[in-house]
């Protein structure tokens, strides 16, 4: 089971705690004020409330002159290095099933875009032709292969960022052994796109994942479900607003049937 460094004291915990056993920190607080700490540092900036004294686990590890909170920012990232390092063979097999998933959901897309007259089929789609089908345009074939096209694509630019992130990642560790301050690692803003293009084409994926995503203990992960999530209750929402107006103006061109008149001779 992976473990984690408690940001305030050192001590060793397991990866699913959320407080410190030994000193009752919140570790997921703890490594975001660091991680504001260093990035404040980063840009040259006095640090706040800095003693000149090491204390805890931070003990014998400073350098002359070294205060106790530059102590702890040199914990931190040495523990970002290895979470980093463990989250790199993740990183490349996600980006690898991203490549599969969407080469082969593009090569489906243009196949079936082939079959119905190519690109020229798309310029000759209609709108009010679409909105009127309402369900019925999940039949169209042109309709069909533009969504397999864009959820491909969408699959692609999440594997372009998944290996951006894994390339960041080992940059910061080299970064640390080096004994810099590393730069901070995220979601690439290309799987953020990818996987919110993904959401909106294709509802079911952006709604389970979305969930799972919002479960994460990571705020940009949460984050990020978060905007799924309602991606693709947006597009649920069109699909519903298609069908209740349709449904509304069929009613309405409905001509109510002519009164009988009866002649008298």
């Amino acid at each position: 089971m992976g473990v984690q460094i408690c940001p305030e004291c050192g001590a060793v915990c397991q990866a699913s705690d959320t407080h410190c056993m030994d000193c009752g920190c919140d570790i997921a607080a703890a490594e975001r004020e660091i991680a504001r700490r260093a990035k404040e540092e980063r840009g040259g900036g006095p640090m706040v409330g800095d003693k000149h004294t090491v204390e805890g686990a931070a003990a014998g590890m400073a350098d002359p002159g070294e205060t106790s909170e530059k102590v702890r920012l040199k914990q931190f990232d040495k523990h970002l290095a290895e979470k980093l390092e463990a989250e790199g063979p993740a990183a490349i097999v996600t980006a690898v099933i991203a490549f599969v998933f969407g080469a082969g959901i593009l090569f489906a897309g243009w196949q079936a875009l082939q079959g119905a007259g190519g690109l020229a089929a798309i310029g000759q789609m209609s709108y009010t032709d679409l909105r009127e089908r309402g369900l019925g345009a999940f039949a169209d074939q042109t309709f069909v292969a533009t969504l397999l096209i864009l959820l491909g694509l969408a699959g692609l630019l999440c594997m372009v960022g998944q290996v951006r992130r894994y390339l960041q990642g080992r940059k910061a560790i080299a970064q640390v052994k080096r004994g810099e301050r590393p730069d901070l690692v995220g979601i690439s803003q290309l799987t953020w796109i990818g996987l919110l293009i993904a959401s909106f084409v294709f509802p079911p994926l952006g709604i389970v994942l979305g969930i799972i995503f919002m479960l994460g203990k990571d705020d940009d992960t949460k984050r990020l479900g978060s905007q799924m999530l309602k991606s693709a209750l947006i597009a649920v929402g069109v699909i519903v607003l298609h069908l209740i107006w349709n449904a509304i103006t069929g009613f309405a061109s409905q001509s109510p049937a002519a009164p009988r008149v009866d002649t008298v001779e």
